[in-house]
């Protein structure tokens, strides 16, 4: 009888292991879980949702599948076009602005790790260009994610591991050629100056006189280019760092609040119930829970 035709070619042979026992492993790759796929279509959808996601405590991995635009991570600022990516870790505080276009289409895919977060770290403050062979394994994963049958879902998360392992592969070998801002746009100057003042304890009249300008027309161009205002953009910036710290049991909150730039316990505590609605304490607890 003659072989099956498969129409596929796999090896005519494959030679015995050199033990049976003793394979292939690699205990530091990437391990997602609790994967959320999404897209975003417009500047408001992209601009506004960041900000009023109070709790970013997940990895945030974005493909930019029309219109360009600017991503900036904790005042770093990244230009994205069409078919470049970026991994924003958790409680990086980072948004969007310089989109060529309101019709847009950017992919986002949220997870979290269960383990192999030191592969990543090549990703940090780069632009990702990923190569044909993962932006396939990307498409599948959104054509995955996209069945009506929602039990093929899951399928997504081995996939995710892939596409991590691949992309970290190429941002190892390609580290050195990585596309950065050599000089930042006016806009992210103004938030590096709106960081620092968080921590030598200057007012936005400081900053606009430091720029030029007056501080009413700073405030202007400012939120008309960012979607938020100045001191809406210092807080969320507050909270981000702030929870990050919070992410270490260890901490104190009295220790936290300082690295936050507040002055004492009682503001700093007086600002995360505003912004949470409950205790730093609480807060304190639920997020080293989830790192755990």
């Amino acid at each position: 009888m003659g072989s099956y035709n498969l129409n596929i070619e796999f090896p005519r042979s494959l030679p015995d292991p050199k033990s049976y026992y003793s394979g292939v492993d690699d205990p530091t790759r990437p391990r997602t879980r609790n994967v959320i796929l999404f897209m975003r279509t417009d500047r408001e959808s992209l601009q506004q949702r960041d900000f009023a996601n109070r709790s970013h405590h997940r990895y945030v991995l974005i493909l930019v599948l029309k219109t360009s635009g600017d991503v900036i991570i904790d005042g770093n600022e990244l230009h994205l076009h069409e078919g470049e990516g970026v991994l924003i870790r958790p409680f990086q505080f980072h948004h969007y602005i310089n989109l060529e276009q309101d019709d847009l289409r950017w992919l986002f895919i949220t997870f979290d790790l269960d383990g192999g977060s030191g592969c990543l770290p090549e990703f940090d403050g780069c632009v990702l260009q990923p190569d044909r062979p993962s932006l396939a394994l990307w498409s599948e994963i959104a054509h995955t994610w996209s069945l009506q049958d929602r039990s093929k879902r899951p399928m997504v998360i081995p996939m995710l591991d892939l596409l991590l392992l691949q992309l970290a592969g190429k941002q190892l070998k390609h580290s050195s050629s990585q596309t950065k801002h050599e000089k930042p746009s006016w806009i992210a100057q103004i938030e590096a100056l709106l960081i620092e003042s968080i921590y030598e304890d200057r007012t936005l009249d400081d900053i606009a006189n430091q720029l030029g300008i007056s501080a009413r027309r700073l405030r202007t161009l400012f939120e008309q280019n960012t979607g938020v205002t100045m001191r809406r953009y210092r807080a969320n910036y507050q909270l981000h760092r702030a929870m990050a710290l919070m992410s270490d049991s260890r901490q104190s909150i009295a220790n936290i609040a300082e690295r936050c730039g507040f002055r004492s316990p009682s503001v700093f505590t007086r600002f995360i119930q505003r912004e949470t609605g409950i205790a730093p304490s609480a807060l304190q607890a639920r997020l080293a829970g989830e790192r755990i």
